[in-house]
């Protein structure tokens, strides 16, 4: 989170025997329509956002001629419609319709960009299904970015929930195609109780908004299942200042008018554990690497926010 040194993020509940089971799909944690409304304030601006990753993920896709991208968890669309204004035929799916319907007001302003990109709903767990046109030949690029993967419930354990979602993916992919997907830095995060020194940027979300962050740790069996993360928003000279959920929290000394985030559990995958994850769906010879911040050289001793990992259909 980038937040300045008076909103250093507390981790309570270390030692929490409480269990947030979703055992069902159906009851898996969705955003609601308000969520939608504060994303860009967490997202803070896109122009600052993308210049942190933008030629990264450009070098990525173009180095393997990539023409087709699918963007699994499309968020506000700002990812998709850099890719479409970069000149890539994009297909943009999400399971929260507020998130789709702020992806299609970006898109009905571009309307120049319309052949090229299409919006619809799409489950990771069913992505056959989505309301969209999947080219026959597969995608170039799947593309799963900013920490979005992590809110996928272990439904069956074991992280089968998610191989079953990354097997979808990977039969939506052309061969010879990549699947580029991040998660945060969650072994800093176990390990140390704290999150990464904040010297290092958040490549996806600049907001300066974000305040009272805490951390909740849930077990199960003695292993951390989920990290529920709490933060309020400073919705300060926005719209969303005369919300009827707005309370005045202190801030640096002042009053602010505040909305609370909802409590989105996150899956804390290491970077070992999950690619050991994407070699099981994708087999140990597949082509892999991993990015920390999308770093493509000199990240020796670099200490990322985020690992991107890339691994390759064969």
């Amino acid at each position: 989170m980038s937040v300045g040194d008076e909103d250093q993020p507390s981790l309570n509940g270390e030692n929490t025997k409480k269990v947030v089971n979703y055992d069902k799909e159906e009851d898996r944690p969705y955003f609601n329509g308000k969520e939608a409304q504060m994303w860009h304030l967490y997202v803070g601006d896109p122009t600052t956002r993308l210049s942190n990753y933008k030629d990264s993920l450009l070098k990525l896709l173009r180095d393997r001629s990539a023409r087709t991208v699918y963007d699994v968890a499309c968020g506000l669309g700002i990812d998709s419609c850099m890719l479409v204004e970069e000149g890539f035929k994009v297909v943009t799916t999400d399971v929260d319709k507020d998130f789709l319907n702020k992806a299609r007001e970006m898109k009905a302003k571009l309307p120049e960009l319309g052949q090229d990109w299409q919006i619809g709903y799409g489950d990771w767990l069913d992505l056959s299904s989505a309301s969209v046109q999947h080219p026959d030949e597969g995608y170039d690029v799947i593309l799963c970015i900013g920490n979005s993967f992590a809110t996928l419930p272990d439904f069956e354990g074991e992280y089968r929930t998610h191989m079953r979602a990354l097997e979808n993916y990977k039969k939506l992919l052309k061969v010879g195609g990549m699947l580029i997907v991040d998660h945060y830095n969650y072994d800093y995060l176990l390990e140390n109780k704290t999150f990464p020194p904040y010297k290092n940027k958040n490549i996806f979300y600049t907001t300066d908004r974000i305040f009272n962050t805490q951390v909740e740790w849930v077990e199960k069996g003695g292993k951390v299942t989920s990290l529920i993360f709490r933060s309020d928003v400073d919705v300060s000279e926005t719209d969303l200042e005369t919300d009827p959920d707005v309370q005045m929290k202190e801030r640096n000394g002042r009053k602010v008018p505040t909305l609370r985030r909802n409590d989105i559990p996150f899956c804390p995958f290491t970077c070992s554990e999950f690619a050991g994850i994407l070699k099981t769906v994708f087999g140990e010879g597949a082509e892999y690497h991993v990015l920390p911040d999308f770093k493509q050289d000199d990240f020796d001793d670099y200490l990322p926010n985020y690992w991107v990992h890339c691994i390759v259909k064969s």
